[in-house]
């Protein structure tokens, strides 16, 4: 035989059934916004290492011309600015 709920009940398992459907849909909202971050952050740890690595080759650039001008030059001083050098014994080579 089949009894009618009483309308607590009834009103009560509704609000339980709208309340897990809230927060299912919570749910896959910040899944979906985790899985975008975690996106992001590949891309950024990508981006950073691809920083690094162009760093590194441009502190060896650096390194090798500085060698090149020490052959050339001596030791001593550059002035970027004056595009001068000014050599450590006050004696050019």
């Amino acid at each position: 035989m089949t009894r009618k709920l009483d309308k607590e009940h009834l009103e009560s398992l509704q609000q339980l059934r709208s309340s897990f459907a809230e927060n299912a849909n919570n749910l896959g909202s910040v899944s979906l916004e985790q899985i975008a971050i975690d996106r992001r952050l590949q891309f950024l740890n990508a981006e950073q290492d691809r920083l690094y690595n162009e760093f590194e080759s441009l502190r060896k650039q650096e390194q090798e011309l500085l060698e090149k001008m020490r052959e050339r030059y001596g030791e001593g001083q550059i002035n970027l600015a004056e595009g001068t050098f000014t050599p450590d014994s006050g004696l050019t080579q």
